[in-house]
């Protein structure tokens, strides 16, 4: 293999030095060298869900909100008018009192989802979270579960962002 010459250039000022750089002629009887790599790479590998896995994980997240606010007993209504004596001052002052707000709207949208769907499709959910079960039906709740699920996302997607 064969060098070509040295190039110099000739900068004003100080610099620091910077190794050579070797030129080599690349034909087709003299492939180019292997490249050494300049590290490995030690990350794990990124995991790649599928879109309808992340919907479905996100219709579980609301679900999951749900229902914590559902064992509260904290009502679900949109609340008494501000004009009505005693009623609660519903104006935000903070942000933790528009979280409060925008966690109080999610529930309501899938509280209204949830009574939305066919009758086993609603107990798989209410067995699934423990609530309100009555027993009478018998099935397999765990893939009746994922149905509802899937039924949630399609009605959910037009109201919330999931």
């Amino acid at each position: 293999m064969q060098k070509r010459e040295k190039l110099t250039l000739a900068w004003r000022g100080a610099t620091t030095r910077v190794p050579d750089i070797v030129f080599v002629d690349v034909t087709e009887d003299n492939p180019p060298p292997a490249l050494k790599p300049i590290r490995v790479a030690t990350l794990p590998p990124i995991a790649r869900n599928t879109v309808q896995q992340e919907h479905y994980e996100n219709v579980v997240r609301l679900l999951d909100g749900w229902a914590d606010w559902i064992r509260t007993g904290e009502p679900l209504a949109e609340g008494a008018p501000r004009q009505c004596l005693g009623a609660p001052d519903a104006r935000i002052h903070s942000f933790e009192d528009m979280e409060i707000e925008v966690n109080k709207r999610l529930v309501r949208e899938v509280h209204t989802a949830i009574w939305e769907l066919n009758v086993i499709e609603r107990e798989a959910v209410m067995t699934h979270y423990g609530l309100q079960t009555r027993g009478v039906w018998r099935a397999n709740f765990n893939a009746i579960f994922d149905q509802a699920v899937d039924s949630l996302f399609g009605i959910l997607k037009s109201r919330v962002a999931c």
